[in-house]
This record gives structure tokens, sequence and C-alpha cells, in this order.
């Protein structure tokens, strides 16, 4: 009952805001230090929520996401095929720590597999690591079509990063992936600590600002991410925009993002 009244609500603001592309993440049990700050509760499968949403609007495009490393190699090819006769885009995720020893593929190897069953193969990026740019030029030679990036409220990695991948993809005689650059509101100091243990990037003077300020957490948030765009834009870059609402106390301000970034592109 709670998972559909879920769906229910993102449902209601697809029909509110007009957009037709939603992208559904897999929740899985992190391995991060540090005490956690919400609770662990039972998640839904994220093909099945997929088809929930599906089942209330058919005419969505549904970006189901998967943790490609955790699942073993026999279990992703038999999903992928199922996945594939429902939805035609699906989002390969890697694995948290390039030391860890996983039963599955890698992204790449994955990508490989689904090119044969799905239309869309979407990828993720974090401006803020080594060599990005060269990350997204594999995976771009691999076959994926698209990026999402990790949220963000600085744009000074997204534009190193960019520039680095464009670049590379000059030289390599390729068009370059489009990547939606992903923001998220903050309405509290717990949003942002909830952020931060999945090591998304928080510039020190929004950090402090929020500190100081707890209750303009979201105005500052908001200001940060306009002010993120505004530099998008005038670089030039073909990018997307993708708003997350990562706790669910912000899918009302998530939806009033969604509602000024529409009426400002």
């Amino acid at each position: 009952m709670r998972i559909r009244r879920r769906a229910d609500e993102i449902a209601g603001i697809v029909r509110r805001t007009g957009i037709r592309k939603v992208s559904i993440p897999e929740a899985v049990r992190e391995k991060r230090v540090g005490d956690r700050v919400v609770a662990v509760r039972k998640k839904v499968d994220s093909l099945e929520f997929g088809r929930i949403l599906k089942e209330m609007d058919p005419h969505l495009d549904i970006i189901v996401n998967r943790n490609v490393p955790l699942m073993e190699k026999e279990e992703f090819e038999k999903w992928i095929g199922e996945l594939s006769k429902e939805f035609d885009s699906v989002a390969l995720v890697g694995a948290e720590s390039s030391r860890g020893n996983y039963p599955g593929y890698s992204v790449i190897e994955a990508t490989y597999i689904a090119k044969k069953f799905v239309k869309n193969i979407y990828g993720i990026t974090i401006f803020h690591r080594e060599k990005e740019g060269e990350r997204l030029l594999k995976k771009s030679l691999a076959g994926m079509d698209y990026f999402f990036s990790q949220i963000v409220f600085d744009a000074e990695d997204i534009f190193r990063t960019l520039e680095e991948y464009y670049m590379l993809c000059e030289r390599s005689g390729i068009k370059p992936a489009k990547i939606y650059i992903s923001v998220a509101p903050i309405s509290r100091v717990r949003d942002m600590e909830f952020l931060r243990r999945f090591r998304v990037k928080i510039p020190s003077s929004m950090e402090e600002r929020i500190l100081r300020s707890p209750d303009r957490a979201l105005e500052l948030s908001l200001e940060a991410i306009f002010n993120l765009l505004n530099q998008v834009v005038k670089r030039g870059f073909d990018t997307g925009i993708n708003v997350e609402h990562v706790m669910m106390n912000n899918m009302k301000p998530a939806e009033e993002l969604i509602r000024r970034i529409l009426e400002i592109r």
C-alpha cells in the first residue's frame, strides 16, 4: 500500500509538470562508514516499481536502474531479458569501490550485453572523480547513450570533466553522449548529511550558510542549484537536467524545482 501511494505521488508530479522521463533508482544497502542518518527500510525492486508507474501512466519513458556488479552474471542476463519485454531504457550502475570483489559484470561488460536487448542505455558519472572524462569515453565506446551525474551543487568539476570528455570524443571521432546533470533540493541539515554519506560534494560555502541558517536550507540550496545551471547554460554545453528528491520530505520541493526549471528553459 505504501509503495503504490509513493508511485501515485510521483505520477501526480508527472501529470502536473508534464515531464515524460522518469528514472527509477535501485535502493541497495550501502557499505559506508558512520552512523546512518535514516533507518533501513525494505525497498521495492526497481523493475517492479517501474511496472507500477507504467500501469499508472503507460506513456512514461521509464528508466530502470540496476547496480550491475552486485548481481550474479547469469541473474543479470535473465533480468535484462525480462526488462526488455516491458521497457526500452536501463541505467547501469557500477561498483561502489573499484577495490571490491563483486560477483557480477562490470558496467562495460554489462553494456555490451544490454545492447542486445534494450534501445537506450544510461550510465553514471561522478564529475569530481579523477580522469572522469576517460571513464565517460570508455563507457560511450562500449555503447552507453546517456549519462546521469551524481548530484552536484558546484559547476567547477562539471566544466573540467565535460571539457575533457568532449575533447576525447573529438579525438576518437564519436559524438558525445548527452549528460543529465542531477540536482536535488535540501530542506534540512539532515538532508545534507545524508547526501554526504553518498559522497555528494557539497561546497563548504554552501554548507556553512545552511548550518548558520538551517531554516533557510531550501532557499540556499535552490540558490546554489540555479547558480550552477546558469553557469552551465552560459558555457553552451548540451546537457539535460535530472531532478532528484532523495528524501521523501523533499517531494514537494523537487516538484517546485522542476516547475522553476521548466519556466526558464
